[in-house]
């Protein structure tokens, strides 16, 4: 992942999908705010949103799954419930069997980013749980989410 000043500059628009999500009353921390692990899943939500709502992939009909092997995130700034968050995924490498996004949470109407993260998600066949190549349905449907890191 690029240096923590470069993603504080990441905007809406290095994003080739937005999605709008709502934080919910149990997600606050006794601090007043998000709590950390909520960041990873609204990371989830817009991944798996995208894969299964977007793309209409249908990974069991596939054979397939998709496992998480590796995960980060920054906090720039604090999401405070109630929130409509926008969150932006890309995909920064497309592999023979994983895929690497990056992400972004923005807070409705505020240009700065909130946190930056990124996932690799390796994708395995379903009875072996091992890595298994990507279809091409797969591949087509992740390839329009590819920006280099400069947007």
């Amino acid at each position: 992942m690029s240096d923590s000043r470069a993603e504080r500059e990441w905007r809406r628009a290095d994003f080739p999908l937005l999605r709008r999500l709502e934080t919910r009353w149990s997600d606050n921390d006794r601090y007043g705010h998000v709590n950390n692990a909520v960041y990873y899943t609204l990371f989830e939500q817009v991944m798996m949103g995208f894969l299964e709502e977007s793309a209409k992939l249908d990974l069991d009909g596939l054979g397939l799954r998709c496992y998480t092997v590796e995960n980060g995130c920054r906090y720039h700034d604090a999401l405070v419930h109630p929130c409509v968050v926008e969150a932006g995924l890309r995909v920064s490498r497309l592999g023979r069997s994983s895929v690497r996004y990056e992400l972004a949470l923005f807070a409705d109407g505020h240009d700065a980013v909130r946190a930056t993260g990124s996932v690799v998600d390796v994708f395995v066949d379903a009875e072996t749980e091992r890595p298994t190549e990507l279809p091409q349905t797969v591949r087509d449907a992740l390839s329009p989410l590819i920006m280099d890191r400069d947007g």
